[in-house]
């Protein structure tokens, strides 16, 4: 079972998301700030901040380039609505700057926290809400889940040299074939040890961050108005099917479905 719906909002750069699944979401990060609550089910995840389960009313958060995952229960779906703010967006609604601020805990259990964040999106869902009462939502939920940033033992401080050339790497050539052995000469590792190395530093496979990255630039693409098989070929997949079948399994829409809620 799986049904998903976006919603967009009456401020730039922050998009909802209402979700209701039992399918298994592979290890990704977003590029916004996530914040939201489940409403039905739960769900076991594993995420840079630790292993973690979530169940209905507790409060959920992703932060930018956080890897993330998500188990679901066949035949018990879970449902939970999310706000995604770009750090452009939740700059406009916080003293501090963005780079050095997160949400400290992937999964919170705290009642006054998840009335803050229901009536933020809610507020921020509403067809023709007014600008002004969305933000000021918005600020009192972010204002209970914001901290100063520190650093993890996956975080970019704490990365090799061999993941950070790997990563730059990835980042120049990504629509472009990239096997192994490149990865290896790159890295100055064996084609064994740049697997491990970069595993244990990002939380995923060189593999499966690629495709990561893949997608990410194929969902502006797509926002942008790019025919699907054009954006498939440019961004490195087979095919239209290829592109679909993964951006489906990552995102939890299709790339006509998440470019059609967009246009609405």
């Amino acid at each position: 079972m799986h049904r998903s719906v976006r919603h967009e909002t009456v401020l730039p750069g922050v998009v909802g998301l209402s979700l209701v699944s039992d399918r298994t979401f592979p290890r990704h990060s977003h590029d916004e700030f996530g914040f939201g609550y489940i409403v039905e089910g739960g769900q076991e995840s594993w995420s840079g901040r630790g292993q973690v389960e979530a169940t209905a009313g507790n409060v959920i958060t992703v932060n930018p380039g956080e890897l993330h995952d998500g188990i679901g229960r066949a035949g018990a779906p879970r449902g939970w609505r999310m706000l995604f703010l770009t750090p452009e967006a939740l700059q406009r609604y916080v003293e501090a700057p963005v780079t050095t601020l997160e949400f400290h805990h992937p999964v919170i259990q705290a009642p006054q926290q998840h009335a803050a964040i229901q009536r933020a999106i809610d507020t921020s869902c509403t067809e023709n809400a007014e600008p002004a009462l969305v933000e000021e939502g918005l600020v009192l939920a972010l204002g209970s889940l914001l901290a100063p940033a520190v650093d993890r033992d996956t975080g970019p401080s704490n990365r090799s040299e061999a993941t950070i050339r790997v990563l730059a790497f990835i980042a120049e050539a990504w629509d472009e074939p990239i096997c192994l052995d490149d990865l290896a000469r790159v890295s100055g590792l064996s084609r064994f040890r740049v697997l491990r190395v970069f595993s244990r530093d990002v939380g995923t496979t060189p593999h499966a961050y690629l495709i990561q990255h893949r997608l990410k630039h194929a969902k502006r693409l797509v926002g942008a108005g790019m025919p699907l098989a054009e954006a498939a070929l440019a961004c490195g997949f087979a095919d239209q099917s290829h592109l679909t079948r993964l951006y489906l399994r990552q995102y939890g829409l299709s790339p006509g479905q998440d470019r059609g809620r967009a246009a609405e």
